[in-house]
């Protein structure tokens, strides 16, 4: 089918598609990129593996059939809906690999018949809307020798995936010939998953946070770019073509050995030759480059095929005094910070920068570096190896690229070149600059960059006038009598400034210049195209080489700024003069709480306390004074003073509620207790069940009337006898905890997560006791059993979702200066073992360990509860941040075991979080509600 055929027909071929999903950004300029022109092959990923041994063909096209039924994304397509294109997975393609006999080609040809056929199957292009964009040529070399040549696009693939491709297929062909099963990692995700993720992301908090970094690192930047040896055109090419050197063997050894006496990684050392290398070459001080980072910062990404790349722009300000070691130092810090900003897609960036377009280049970057250790590991798999080989170029992005990879036999430098604006003997000289370069580096890291000296092949003469807008004006300018020379730049706000230098020959007053230059552009420019102001300059800055140096012209600033109004510093009130005791309990409640400091009428819960605080505050208790504290005294004592004389005894305690008949007689809960957050006016009570430090606020949220009481096994032992316990019976020994009377009034019930089942458990046994329940309120509960029910891959994604969904959830409270850096680590599994390793911050309290125990019994004890359904009382579900929007529809998976009609209510936070600050405040004001229409 012709690419030109209109955008809302269909290829001829027709497959069943089974998922759709929104581009990547990397995807979508990939997409744009190929409309402009198609099939164009820079586009196209070019690897090519030896393998060498017993192999079979057969087995080697087998293998290559069930990676692609693995991974979905090569069985992607790419459809046009109304301008923009979605993704779309088939259910199957029809796969099958050219195999091309060599062996009877003259030895002495063959390898230039490899390298051509390299060189044809790299650049033949693909069409988007054709799933499969991926194809592999064998060619049989010798016996027990052969080439495996991969094109796949670059929508689809990336080089990470190389490593992935290459050990599965390996396990595969392996395994089909040794006739067992291959043994290969579990997909818990697939692409369409991560690209579900990035369309998320793009609203978070975090992605702005992105913006504004970059947005600072690239404020002014110029264009840098090595003066061509011949015009750029007035379109973009792709014509290519790579020169390389092969390192010897002991160079690896050399550069680990410098960057870690560095302390640097090994890529900053290589980004730290580069600029230096290309600072020698075009005396420019500010060098900017591209490279390419993997984006698989989820391990469960790491197995999957995809195009997780992302490109990042590196800026240095390359200064020839300051000693290399120095230098190497500051680009690390740069690499670093581009490094913890890697999220914001290349495509949003160059939104976000806009600088001008100019169809001849690429936008922001025209050199791109990369160094890496070669993507396929050299692997022995049953009879035969695979091998990493140099592949071919099949058309270029960038005007340069330089390429370092290193293999187990050493590292490879090459040189990508335009072969439209480049000489194969400039790329040449580049190579050998760089290598040289690197030589210097290592024999004088203390010199300063001047000294290792300016190369005689050096370009340090202007780029031809700058293109686009800037090069309009900066011609117009040039064209008049008076003007000896003229620069245009960027401006904030996408405007120009301009710089001249006025002809020796004028002799009218130089302050009348700007103005009549102004006049003058108005009569041939558009008035997009003129410019914010002039200036004149009798000389433009220069590199000490002596040639223009751009990055030193600055726009003057349109006007003195109003002075910042320094606020009134406020007087610190002493702190309350106190007893030992009671200033050094303010220290740890000070500590815990993240405040300056805590009065003896401060209390605990309005400065922000919480249940993980208030479980660290007893552990801080217990280490620094030996006593095992009293939560229910927190709840009846929450200020300082009264908490502390609670504690030590320095008042008679805080009476308890006498007991009542039945627990006298010895009907009392053995693993349950009973905390009264608020005494009621009326004959109903609010049952919460666990959490007691988080529903302490929903007392003071609910509208007056009803009593609040939390029961919690906060102090229970956890011995084998209640781990053996059904839910039933659990939740019976809670109900004993409850101290019903003969006059206890109608009740209600709040859980959160598995504590909801609790709940629904609980009312189904009150009602069976005689016993009015208004309403069960739960947060979060799934009904036991539909998650494992699900398709293990529907499971995968809806895990993948929420691990995302939370990091950006406690990231953003982390930016917003809601959480401490501690806290925040706490959040997520690997960086919570890691500070357990590293640190005693890490370290879960007793306390934490306990209630972490007792969610983890009442979560096993829910896997054996038979559902059974609840028809008669009113179950309000409620849905936290946690959750995607489907919980709503499918009910939290409670369909056909309550009523049909029953409600799901929004609030605001993070699972347990919501039960804090406004999501108590959303739960108490739906419960409040509720319990005011009665029965």
């Amino acid at each position: 089918m012709n690419r030109t055929d209109p955008a809302g027909l269909r290829p001829q071929s027709e497959h069943k598609v089974i998922a759709e999903f929104p581009c990547t950004q990397t995807q979508l300029r990939c997409w744009f990129l190929d409309q402009l022109k198609p099939g164009n092959p820079a586009l196209n990923v070019a690897v090519r593996w030896e393998i060498r041994g017993n192999f079979k063909t057969s087995s080697i096209e087998e293998a290559f059939r069930q990676v692609i039924h693995r991974h979905e994304i090569l069985r992607t397509r790419f459809i046009d809906m109304g301008g923009r294109p979605v993704q779309q997975v088939v259910e199957s393609v029809d796969f099958r690999m050219s195999v091309i006999d060599l062996r009877n080609v003259p030895e002495s040809q063959r390898d230039e018949r490899v390298q051509s056929i390299s060189r044809e199957t790299a650049a033949v292009p693909f069409d988007l809307r054709e799933p499969g964009l991926f194809r592999v040529t064998f060619l049989i070399v010798e016996n027990n020798r052969g080439l495996i040549l991969i094109t796949a696009h670059q929508t689809c693939f990336d080089g990470w995936s190389i490593r992935v491709l290459g050990r599965e297929v390996g396990e595969i062909a392996s395994a089909l010939d040794a006739g067992r099963t291959p043994n290969l990692p579990e997909l818990p995700l697939q692409y369409g998953d991560f690209a579900l993720w990035q369309a998320e992301y793009r609203q978070s908090y975090g992605f702005e946070a992105e913006k504004d970094y970059w947005s600072r690192q690239l404020a002014g930047a110029p264009y840098f770019e090595i003066r061509p040896d011949r015009p750029r055109g007035a379109i973009k090419t792709n014509r290519g073509d790579i020169v390389s050197a092969a390192m010897p063997p002991e160079f690896s050894e050399r550069i680990d050995q410098a960057a870690r006496g560095l302390q640097v990684s090994l890529f900053s050392y290589g980004a730290a030759v580069i600029s230096a290398a290309l600072q020698r070459f075009s005396g420019e001080r500010q060098i900017l480059f591209g490279t390419q980072i993997a984006g698989r910062e989820d391990v469960d990404l790491e197995n999957l095929i995809g195009v997780f790349i992302n490109n990042l722009v590196l800026r240095f300000d390359v200064t020839s005094e300051r000693p290399y070691a120095d230098h190497v130092r500051s680009v690390s810090d740069t690499v670093e910070a581009a490094l913890n900003h890697q999220r914001m897609p290349f495509n949003n960036l160059v939104e976000l920068i806009n600088p001008v377009r100019d169809p001849a280049r690429n936008p922001l970057v025209s050199i791109n570096f990369n160094q890496q250790k070669a993507f396929l590991e050299d692997a022995r798999y049953g009879g035969f190896e695979l091998i990493s080989s140099p592949s071919q170029s099949p058309g270029v992005i960038y005007d340069l690229n330089f390429i370092m990879i290193g293999r187990p036999g050493g590292w490879r430098m090459s040189v990508e070149y335009n072969m439209d604006l480049f000489d194969t003997a400039t790329a040449k000289e580049l190579l050998r600059l760089w290598q040289e370069t690197y030589e210097t580096a290592l024999a004088n890291p203390e010199g300063t960059l001047a000294s290792f000296g300016t190369p005689a092949s050096a370009r340090r003469g202007p780029v031809a006038a700058a293109s686009g807008r800037l090069g309009l004006l900066e011609a117009a300018l040039a064209g008049h009598s008076d003007v000896a020379e003229a620069v245009a730049i960027d401006t904030a706000g996408n405007g120009a400034y301009a710089f001249v230098s006025p002809s020796p020959a004028l002799a009218r007053p130089l302050e009348a210049l700007p103005e009549e230059l102004m006049t003058y552009l108005s009569t041939r420019l558009s008035p997009k195209d003129m410019p914010d102001g002039i200036s004149v300059l009798l000389a433009f800055p220069r590199t000490p080489a002596g040639d223009l140096d751009r990055s030193a012209l600055k726009a003057p600033s349109p006007g003195p700024r109003p002075a910042r109004e320094h606020p009134v510093s406020k007087p610190i009130p002493n702190v309350e003069a106190a007893p030992a005791r009671e200033q050094e309990l303010a220290k740890i409640w000070a500590d815990v709480l993240g405040v300056e400091q805590v009065k003896g009428s401060d209390d605990f819960f309005a400065l922000g306390g919480h249940s993980l605080l208030a479980l660290r505050m007893f552990s801080a208790m217990r280490e620094t004074f030996g006593t095992k504290p009293d939560l229910a005294l927190l709840f009846r004592a929450p200020t300082l003073s009264a908490f502390c004389r609670a504690s030590f005894g320095d008042e008679a305690p805080i009476s308890e509620p006498e007991p009542s008949p039945a627990q006298a007689g010895g009907a009392r809960s053995r693993y349950w207790e009973k905390s009264v957050y608020r005494e009621g006016s009326g004959d109903c009570t609010v049952y919460t069940l666990n959490h007691p430090l988080l529903y302490y606020h929903m007392a003071n949220s609910l509208a007056e009337g009803p009593a609040v009481v939390n029961l919690h096994m906060f102090g229970a032992e956890l011995n084998e006898e209640i781990r053996n316990q059904p839910l039933e019976e659990i939740v019976a020994d809670a109900i004993r905890a409850m101290d019903f009377r003969a006059d206890s009034g109608p009740v209600a019930l709040v859980g959160l997560c598995v504590n909801g089942i609790l709940a629904i458990e609980m009312a189904r046994q009150l009602r069976t006791l005689g016993n009015q329940v208004l309403c069960v309120a739960i947060i979060d509960s799934w009904a036991p059993g539909y998650f494992r029910s699900l398709p293990r891959m529907r499971q995968a994604r809806w895990k993948m979702e929420t691990r995302i969904k939370r990091a950006f959830y406690f990231t953003g409270k982390l930016l917003r200066g809601r959480i401490k850096l501690v806290d925040y680590l706490k959040e997520f599994n690997a960086s919570q073992k890691l500070l357990q390793r590293f640190s005693k911050a890490g370290e879960l309290t007793q306390e934490e360990l306990l209630t972490e125990s007792v969610t983890q019994l009442l979560v096993d004890a829910s896997r054996g509860y038979e559902l059974r359904p609840v028809m008669e009382e009113e179950v309000l579900l409620f849905r936290s941040r946690a959750h995607h929007k489907r919980a709503r529809k499918l009910l939290f998976g409670w369909r056909g075991l309550i009523r049909e009609d029953s409600a799901v209510h929004d609030i605001d936070g993070w699972h347990e979080d919501s039960l804090t600050n406004a999501g108590i405040d959303g739960l108490a004001a739906v419960l409040s509600k509720r319990l005011a229409a009665g029965d």
